[in-house]
């Protein structure tokens, strides 16, 4: 089992680091992945839906849903066009969220200061929630440069989740060295 973890480990890593020089391809995958976990999905409910007609308890809507995720997925894995305009709406999204987390960062630090001006009174330092603010700010910026730009979320989300490979790679090659 020790050489089988190290083994695996040492794959991880190089597939990390793959990741990490090639982030847009890696982030390319996500419609793949996406794609193989809707038919997964399917094909689970399918089974669910089968075990509960035996029960006398299957519903339309369960094997619907379970065709629906099949159908989806294998017109995602065989289609370069959707795969393509499913990656744009994850970086949209991913812009957008950033967008509204700055703006509720900076209501929450407005919130911050007048609750410490209420509390404190006018003349109480309260520097606190400038911080927040800034953050906030900031946050905002990035998301607004990434709706102009998706390939930045493309490259950033790519070589995240190539440095999530690498450590849990150097995780399993450590856990493997240190077994008997």
């Amino acid at each position: 089992m020790r050489v089988i973890t190290i083994i695996l480990g040492a794959l991880l890593l190089i597939g990390g680091i793959y990741c990490m020089f090639a982030p847009i391809a890696t982030y390319s995958a996500l419609g793949w992945l996406i794609g193989f976990a809707m038919i997964v999905e399917g094909i689970g409910s399918v089974i669910v839906w089968n075990d509960r007609r035996r029960l006398g308890l299957a519903d339309g809507w369960t094997l619907a849903g379970a065709i629906l995720s099949i159908v989806l997925g294998v017109f995602l894995l065989g289609s370069f066009a959707a795969q393509f305009a499913l990656d744009l709406f994850i970086a949209y999204l991913i812009a957008i969220w950033l967008v509204f987390g700055g703006i509720a960062r900076i209501a929450a630090a407005l919130s911050i200061r007048k609750y410490q001006k209420e509390t404190m009174g006018a003349d109480a330092p309260s520097s606190g929630w400038i911080g927040l603010l800034v953050i906030g700010i900031l946050i905002i910026i990035l998301g607004i440069l990434c709706i102009f730009n998706p390939t930045s979320i493309m490259i950033s989300v790519g070589l995240l989740l190539g440095l999530s490979i690498v450590c849990t790679g150097a995780g399993l090659i450590a856990n493997g060295a240190r077994r008997r």
